[in-house]
């Protein structure tokens, strides 16, 4: 199978480059941006788990990236068990001692305090399941990749991940499928691919108000904060709503489901085109056509053995537990010995 589809890929190569410089004269640095961005999804098959915590895999071009646009927060995994306390998920993490290797980096955007992720920006439906393409400064990088929490110390922040999904979202529908939900998925949402991540093995309790609902028309177009509805409605909206959470693996994809596509067309009497989702590794931004959708997709350094660097922000502020721990670690004065004795 891995034969066969290396045979494909190097053929499509061969076309890509043969076919300009039969028809006419191309310079080598357009033919090899062309490389670059070739349709990647041929063999990236996700992972069959993601550690959050325990992570192998350099995000320095997510710290590159984001730097200009948010806050880098150095934490302990302990500081997100004690945002995280109330609900069901993941077990607790907890540690006497910490070093480098144990802290974890978050990044909170430069928003104004209403903000909420998966507000700005259009749901589009594909080979993949339902896609969010937002409209926030920073693109897809913090939709596609790891989790999001409201932290009662920071506000929303992102903690960065490496398994790459349409959305990393939970869904709730009310049942006349007048009004659709979603919040997105905390870090006790541990991805596996046998298992997915659907409401029977992922149950963290969100705020209400954390929650984006907004009507069946609304849906359709584009998402907006004045689309959105009151956040003091959320609370009826919930309990007249059902869980639809379903993310899991077909043909090595991960598929977000959600809202039934075709309810929606029904209700709404209009049609999501059922788009083929690509990926590219060049072009940093998510390009929407008639029939398909062209996406980013990060390659990640990977651990190799010891002297792998993880790398890190160029600026970032470290969280009150971490700051605490370097003054323990710090010597401390020690009077000089009593010499009269």
């Amino acid at each position: 199978m891995k034969n066969t589809i290396n045979h494909i890929r190097f053929s499509i190569i061969f076309l890509l480059i043969l076919i300009p410089v039969v028809s006419y004269p191309q310079d080598q640095d357009s033919l090899l941006e062309k490389i670059r961005n070739i349709d990647v999804t041929l063999n990236e098959a996700p992972d069959s788990e993601e550690n959050l915590y325990m992570n192998t895999v350099s995000f320095q071009s997510f710290y590159d990236i984001l730097s200009p646009m948010g806050e880098w927060i150095q934490i302990t995994k302990e500081d997100i068990d004690e945002d995280l306390s109330d609900g069901e998920g993941e077990g607790r993490f907890s540690a006497s001692y910490y070093d480098d290797e144990s802290y974890l980096f978050i990044w909170r955007p430069n928003v104004s305090e209403d903000w909420k992720p998966y507000s700005r920006g259009k749901w589009e439906y594909t080979d993949h399941g339902w896609l969010w393409t937002s409209s926030d400064s920073w693109g897809n990088s913090t939709y596609n990749y790891g989790r999001w929490w409201n932290s009662p110390k920071y506000g929303w922040v992102w903690l960065p991940g490496y398994t790459w999904a349409p959305a990393w979202v939970r869904w709730k529908v009310t049942g006349d499928d007048n009004f659709i939900g979603w919040v997105p998925l905390t870090p006790k949402a541990k991805w596996k691919s046998e298992t997915g991540i659907t409401d029977n093995n992922y149950r963290y309790t969100n705020k209400e108000a954390d929650w984006v609902f907004v009507d069946a028309v609304t849906f359709t177009g584009d998402i907006t904060p004045g689309g959105v509805k009151n956040a003091s409605e959320n609370s009826a909206l919930m309990k007249s709503s059902t869980n639809i959470t379903d993310i899991k693996v077909e043909d090595d994809r991960i598929i977000t489901g959600g809202p039934d596509v075709n309810r929606i067309e029904e209700k709404t009497g209009k049609k999501f085109g059922r788009k083929k989702l690509r990926f590219s590794k060049g072009n940093k931004n998510t390009v929407i056509g008639e029939n398909d959708v062209t996406v980013p997709r990060e390659t990640f350094d990977r651990s190799k053995g010891e002297k792998f660097q993880k790398g890190k922000p160029d600026k970032f502020r470290k969280s009150e537990k971490i700051r605490k721990n370097i003054r323990k670690k710090k010597p401390r004065n020690t009077p000089p010995p009593n010499r009269n004795r």
